[in-house]
């Protein structure tokens, strides 16, 4: 098993600031480990650093909004952004139906909206991200008989201890080690050999090759039918 301190370990000594035999002190300990905690956070923003997406579910009360983060309506972790959507007519059911719910990304689009509590099938949603728990709003407004559910990034891990085991796919070890390597280089002031560059970029375009998802491209219903457009007077011929 590897742990969080076997990783800074070895990353120290990959940028020279721990030799052969040497043991890691505790300052250096509990440095490493927040940069370790910093880095993973900021990979959790990038969709392609993440290797797995969560389907949570919650059943409609007939309000215009829920809460979404540890402790609110939809209980996750807080996610920065909700990549997917839909509701579910007849759940529980042997055959329920599952509508998408197309998510709106600005909130200059959202508030365009002029019948913001219209009680009907819920077509859109806009994920206001505000912290420490955001609010997604739908629209229309869903009855209490369908079950919304949001679909976001897995967390990764952030680590409380040095002992702390890595529980991730085994792609992510190298990415970490020689990624943090980088990331502590300036704390050393010291400059990473472009040999260790070279290996923690590659190692992180693994994770993102393991982690793509390419959707089917869609097109407006407009422009896959035979009708035509005039784009100088914007309306179909």
């Amino acid at each position: 098993m590897t742990t969080a301190v076997d990783l800074i370990t070895l990353a120290l000594k990959d940028i020279g600031a721990l030799g052969i035999g040497q043991s890691i002190g505790p300052d250096d300990t509990a440095d490493g480990l927040a940069t370790l905690n910093m880095m993973l956070g900021a990979w959790q923003g990038e969709r392609l650093s993440v290797y797995h997406l969560v389907d949570t579910a919650l059943m409609s009360t007939g309000a215009q909004s829920y809460t979404v983060g540890v402790g609110g309506n939809f209980n996750v972790l807080r996610p920065i952004k909700i990549n997917a959507a839909y509701a579910r007519l007849n759940p529980g059911m042997s055959n329920p139906i599952d509508y998408p719910v197309k998510m709106i990304d600005a909130r200059e689009d959202y508030v365009r909206i002029g019948l913001k509590s219209l009680v009907s099938f819920p077509e859109f949603a806009f994920y206001d991200a505000a912290y420490p728990l955001g609010n997604l709003f739908l629209c229309p407004v869903p009855n209490s008989t369908f079950e919304l559910h949001i679909v976001t990034m897995e967390a990764l891990p952030q680590f409380s201890v040095p002992a702390a085991v890595i529980n991730l796919p085994p792609e992510y070890t190298a990415a970490i080690r020689y990624n943090l390597a980088l990331w502590l280089a300036p704390s050393y002031q010291l400059e990473p050999m472009p040999s260790l560059v070279r290996l923690a970029g590659n190692a992180k375009r693994i994770i993102k090759r393991m982690n793509v998802q390419i959707q089917s491209m869609t097109m407006p219903r407009g422009l896959a039918s035979e009708q035509k457009y005039n784009i100088y007077s914007d309306r179909p011929y």
